[in-house]
């Protein structure tokens, strides 16, 4: 079992934690070599999967651990597009850029969307899709996401994840009661010592 999605979960953690892609103007330094790197990687981990004419375990392997860095970074790639474009909000700048403030949520919905229809456990498309025909489907996947997102940008809501997120890091704590407002006879065992 892989251990990416616990990594994804704590580096999400961390990223609304800090505010990093709420407040991307504070972070630019961590955007941007984030999403070099991450993208970088994830790339690199890709290609020769991509290339291979016929693929082996440790491509598969070498592609499946490099796709979380990978997705970090577009996720930052996207935090700092955000933060280029806060200025000039108009139109399709507006939209990409709402999909900066969700790219969590719009990441795990390109999963959400990709697995059951591609996958041969579900739907199973990806063996009949040509590398064309995969691009266009992934553009349109991306669309979809980019209106979206555009969506909740223009009723003043965060992404489904991002609030999810967000209730997980900042949840109240569990009211505890106070010592003293335990029973009498129950304190007075408590601090009864033993003899």
């Amino acid at each position: 079992m892989s251990s990416a999605p616990p990594i994804a979960i704590l580096l999400g953690m961390w990223a609304a934690r800090h505010r990093v892609l709420e407040e991307p103007g504070r972070h630019l330094m961590l955007l941007g070599c984030t999403a070099g790197g991450g993208i970088a990687l994830g790339w690199a981990g890709g290609l020769p999967l991509a290339l291979a004419e016929a693929p082996n375990a440790v491509l598969v392997w070498v592609h499946s651990m490099t796709g979380l860095p990978c997705g970090v970074g577009y996720a930052a790639a996207f935090g700092l597009l955000a933060h280029v474009m806060s200025g000039r909000r108009k139109g399709p700048l507006a939209a990409v850029a709402a999909v900066g403030k969700r790219s969590l949520s719009c990441y795990l919905a390109h999963s959400v969307i990709f697995a059951p229809i591609l996958a041969a456990w579900g739907l199973g498309l990806g063996a009949y899709l040509t590398s064309a025909t995969m691009a266009l489907f992934a553009f349109g996947v991306w669309l979809i996401t980019v209106m979206w997102a555009y969506a909740l940008e223009r009723g003043g809501r965060r992404g489904p994840a991002e609030v999810a997120l967000r209730h997980l890091i900042y949840r109240p704590n569990a009211k505890r009661k106070p010592r003293s407002a335990l029973s009498g006879r129950h304190q007075s065992r408590v601090e009864r010592p033993i003899p």
